[in-house]
């Protein structure tokens, strides 16, 4: 076996792989008498006397296998003289396993630069064959009589054997990347996470993987190879693969008590005795039934035999804790793994609050003009296309005000910029006193100004655009203790827009429009642009009136107030005017299916239903208010605010639909019929 103290270490460029660890030159070897021994102990009927001719040819494992058999470990009775006595009385699993055992520990692995990790390995490994060995010994409970016999059966040898090699891929990348190797426990150490997951997501395979694939390559049989290569994972999945059929009945056994084995190693050696002893308890009680004080009988008698193997082996175990001790450890271990996870737990908490706070507040500058805190002019675009989108559809009002600050020039030339910001602040502030929630205010460009207004009447938009004006009249006359007395012309826009692509754009240079002849015709003043035909005007005053806001408002039955704070809770209904119809009962299904065939270009559903003769205005306007907004939803949003009780809310929605036009489907003309 090569010596330690000088690894033969992969050069510096080459990346550490399942490949380059099994190809390495320092990859740990069998010398040829264990090869030996390992084929005559896999034929069916081994020859004892073999066996014994086999050791006898190796002095040196001569010695140590007599040193062995008369160690206190085996507790023979009288003197052990002869090999062949020796082999009698160990048999010939127990000869082989302590013959594999001997050729891998070596005296040498205790000096040179990874002296540390190679000394921790060892303690590791005596202690885990000791606890496989051990668990043949372990009495069954209640349903698992049949395991722990099979356990047993497994014969101590091969089981000393298998918590042996457990990690024997530790072994394995010690010798072929040493540096790299001892970095990644350092690290998996420092952050008290489990070895073999920091090597998985550092290089893409662990220790186990490496043992299984080594004990492969030296013929080791394969009930072995299995628990080399399973030690790490869950019991339940172990218990899971023997249910199944996905694990070979003769190597389940094994394998299980390899899982436990691995389970005491982390327990006796690891730095992480808190959630180590948490694996281990559940280890033994899944795979074995074993908890309580026989869980801790076992614990004891683990430590005391691995004192005995430490000594066959030749390897210094050190000092192991008494089971009593690491349970004080483990648990104080525990107590500042959960306060410190709380603790974790609340900055990651603060971390994510300040991220999310951060993410709004990137969104909202994404959308915000940077000096007034207005919308900015893409999200205005963006908003009034989606809103001509929906009115389109619904056959609704758009409203838009451009505004436009006089003289803004010579405020800029007269007093600077400085002030010249502060005026467009002072003018974003006096928009925010007027405008709703639902209308969206933006800065247009330098000193422009405009304003989206869903669903206004042409004298509700005149309204809100002479607010705006005495509003920034009366904010701007001084800003900064500067005497300005700046104004804004304002134009406003008003139409029923079709689906067309520059349908927007139209209405916002219609309003631009309207805002340069305020100019042109004295400034500080409003002008309406209404797009809408006469039939629009008309229709559109009766579908404000039937509004179920508007009708709370008129009738003083609600403070105005009141209805404008539920309005803002509202989403204005999704449904066709159509398929309102037929659900009032105005339509069927063969005539909206008709007024769809017979519409013209452009042409509303509405419009179609009134030149067909099927609907009446009162009617078409009874059905578009409650398609732009459904006065029950507006009744629950009052009682939810406590502005109003619900057999309150419920009374004024039957006066309102008594005032109202009769929903009873119009004579069908006999033309249409």
């Amino acid at each position: 076996m090569p010596n330690p103290a000088a690894p033969a270490a992969a050069p510096a460029d080459r990346p550490v792989t399942m490949e380059a660890v099994l190809t390495s030159p320092g990859l740990p070897s069998l010398p040829a008498v264990a090869v030996q021994l390992l084929e005559e102990s896999r034929k069916a009927d081994v020859n004892v006397g073999r066996i014994a001719e086999l050791i006898a040819s190796d002095p040196a494992m001569s010695a140590r296998l007599l040193r062995a058999a008369n160690s206190s470990f085996f507790g023979f009775r009288g003197e052990v003289a002869s090999v062949s006595r020796a082999v009698a009385l160990l048999g010939a699993g127990g000869v082989v396993s302590l013959a594999l055992s001997f050729s891998l520990s070596d005296d040498a692995l205790q000096a040179g630069v990874t002296a540390d990790a190679y000394r921790a390995y060892w303690r590791r490994c005596v202690v885990q064959a000791t606890a496989a060995e051990l668990a043949g010994d372990l009495p069954g409970t209640v349903g698992r009589d049949e395991e722990a016999a099979a356990v047993a059966a497994a014969g101590k040898g091969d089981r000393f054997l298998a918590g042996l090699l457990c990690d024997l891929g530790t072994l394995a990348l010690l010798k072929a990347f040493p540096a790299e190797s001892v970095a990644v426990w350092a690290a998996s150490e420092d952050a008290r996470v489990d070895p073999a997951a920091r090597e998985r997501s550092t290089w893409g395979f662990d220790h186990a993987a490496v043992g299984g694939a080594l004990a492969r390559r030296w013929g080791l049989p394969e009930r072995l190879a299995l628990a080399v290569a399973r030690h790490h994972e869950t019991p339940e999945a172990l218990v899971a693969a023997s249910a199944g059929g996905l694990m070979p009945a003769s190597a389940g056994p094994l394998v299980r008590t390899a899982a436990l084995a691995s389970a005491v190693g982390d327990h006796f050696c690891g730095p992480d005795s808190g959630p180590a002893l948490g694996r281990l308890r559940t280890a033994a009680d899944t795979l074995f039934g074993l908890k309580g004080k026989a869980l801790t009988t076992y614990l004891e008698d683990v430590r005391e035999r691995a004192a005995a193997a430490a000594g066959l082996l030749e390897v210094d175990l050190g000092k192991l804790g008494r089971p009593a001790d690491l349970l004080a450890i483990a648990n104080e271990h525990l107590s500042e793994l959960a306060t410190r996870r709380s603790v974790e737990a609340d900055a990651l908490a603060d971390r994510h609050r300040r991220l999310e706070a951060e993410h709004r507040d990137l969104q909202q500058q994404s959308l915000r003009d940077s000096l007034t805190g207005l919308y900015n002019r893409p999200y205005l675009v963006d908003a009034l296309r989606r809103e001509v989108a929906v009115c389109s559809r619904t056959g609704s009002t758009v409203g838009v005000i451009f505004a436009d600050v006089d003289r803004f020039k010579a405020v800029n030339d007269t007093y600077g910029h400085a002030v010249g910001d502060r005026v467009l602040r002072a003018v974003a502030g006096a928009f925010a006193q007027v405008l709703r929630r639902t209308d969206v205010p933006a800065r247009f460009g330098g000193e422009e100004f405009v304003v989206l207004i869903p669903r206004p009447t042409e004298a509700g938009a005149r309204a809100v655009a002479e607010r705006l004006r005495e509003a920034v009249a009366w904010t701007c006359r001084t800003v900064g203790g500067i005497t300005v007395n700046t104004t804004a012309s304002f134009g406003v826009a008003l139409a029923v827009p079709t689906d067309l692509p520059d349908a927007a754009d139209k209405l916002l240079a219609e309003a631009d429009a309207a805002m340069y002849e305020a100019k042109k015709t004295g400034r500080n003043k409003v002008i309406v642009r209404s797009l809408l035909s006469p039939e629009e005007r008309t229709l559109h005053g009766a579908v404000a009136a039937r509004r179920f806001s508007r009708w709370l408002s008129a009738s003083g039955a609600i403070p105005v107030r009141d209805v404008g704070e539920a309005l803002t809770d509202l989403t204005p209904p999704d449904v066709a005017l159509g398929a309102l119809a037929r659900e009032a009962g105005v339509l069927d299904e063969v005539q909206t299916d008709m007024i769809a065939d017979v519409q013209q270009v452009g042409e509303r559903f509405g419009e179609a239903a009134l030149r067909l003769g099927l609907l009446t205005l009162e009617q078409l306007a009874e059905l578009l208010a409650r398609q732009q907004e459904d006065p029950r939803a507006l009744g629950a949003a009052l009682v939810a605010r406590g502005h109003a009780e619900e057999a309150e809310v419920e009374a004024l929605l039957h006066a309102h639909a008594a005032a109202g036009p009769n929903l009873i489907p119009v004579e069908q003309p006999a033309a249409v019929a």
